[in-house]
């Protein structure tokens, strides 16, 4: 069954699978990447504290801001639900039109979204950002009720996204 929420989906977030890892000439390499896009339902969580609800990077607490001479942005945190998952292939454009591909709906955690993998990651009109999964199992740890909510809805997805210039 599909998401009430799919017709409000609002963002797309493309992760890079893990792979497979061989020994070759005495090099470990990875072969066999998978990407994977997915279809969400998201929003922008504004940060307490701050008057434009994003936090600055760099820090102005690292070297007084200049942690990283000539570049500036903000980070701004995400939550909201996967709800389908295509895997891509290399041709395929990922902020293209979907029409005619596979689309599987997300009723359970999926392997590849580990925290702190980077990703990137389209939200509304804004520009891709990369971004950074922090958490993708339920406020019950992808156990009791959230098992009953995935199907459902979709999968409980956090994630923090920077537009760095």
């Amino acid at each position: 069954m599909a998401s009430p929420l799919l017709e409000y989906a609002n963002a797309r977030i493309k992760i890079e699978g893990n792979g497979t890892t061989e020994k070759v000439n005495g090099r470990f390499v990875t072969t066999d990447l998978t990407s994977y896009l997915l279809i969400c339902y998201l929003k922008r969580v504004q940060y307490t504290g701050v008057s434009s609800g994003s936090r600055k990077i760099p820090l102005p607490t690292e070297l007084n801001g200049e942690m990283l001479p000539g570049v500036s942005g903000d980070s701004f945190y995400y939550r909201g639900y996967a709800l389908q998952k295509i895997i891509l292939d290399a041709e395929t454009d990922w902020l293209g039109d979907l029409t005619g591909l596979t689309k599987v709906d997300i009723d359970e955690n999926q392997d590849y979204l580990t925290p702190e993998s980077r990703v990137l990651f389209k939200f509304g009109n804004e520009p891709v950002m990369t971004g950074t999964i922090q958490r993708s199992t339920g406020i019950f740890g992808g156990g009791g009720i959230d098992e009953l909510i995935y199907p459902e809805i979709g999968l409980q997805l956090q994630i923090t996204g920077a537009e760095v210039l």
